[in-house]
């Protein structure tokens, strides 16, 4: 998705029904869309990206359960030795030597 173009020219396009049900298509569905006349493309309508803050989705009960049952299941594990761990997977190359 397209952050916003500050140096790009605004339209305002309440006034024009037809515009406005287009930009509001692609805001809903997040996708692009190109603008055509006689099999040429002429422009394309891309969305603007939303802050984090803006775009949430609504958690579902689903989502709840999985917090809650996630609670509390690391209780077990032995910190020290996952950070050890970590620690050594890092120092630990996973690729190939490089011929040059």
């Amino acid at each position: 998705m397209a952050a916003p173009n500050h140096n790009a020219k605004h339209v305002d396009i309440s006034d024009e029904p037809e515009l406005a049900r287009l930009a509001e298509e692609v805001h809903q569905s997040r996708q692009p869309q190109i603008l055509r006349r006689a099999g040429q493309d002429l422009a394309i309508v891309l969305p603007i990206e939303e802050s984090s803050g803006q775009r949430r989705r609504r958690k579902t009960p689903a989502d709840v359960a999985a917090f809650r049952d996630a609670a509390g299941s690391w209780a077990t594990v032995d910190t020290d030795q996952l950070v050890e761990d970590i620690r050594e997977s890092r120092r630990r190359s996973m690729r190939p030597p490089v011929d040059l």
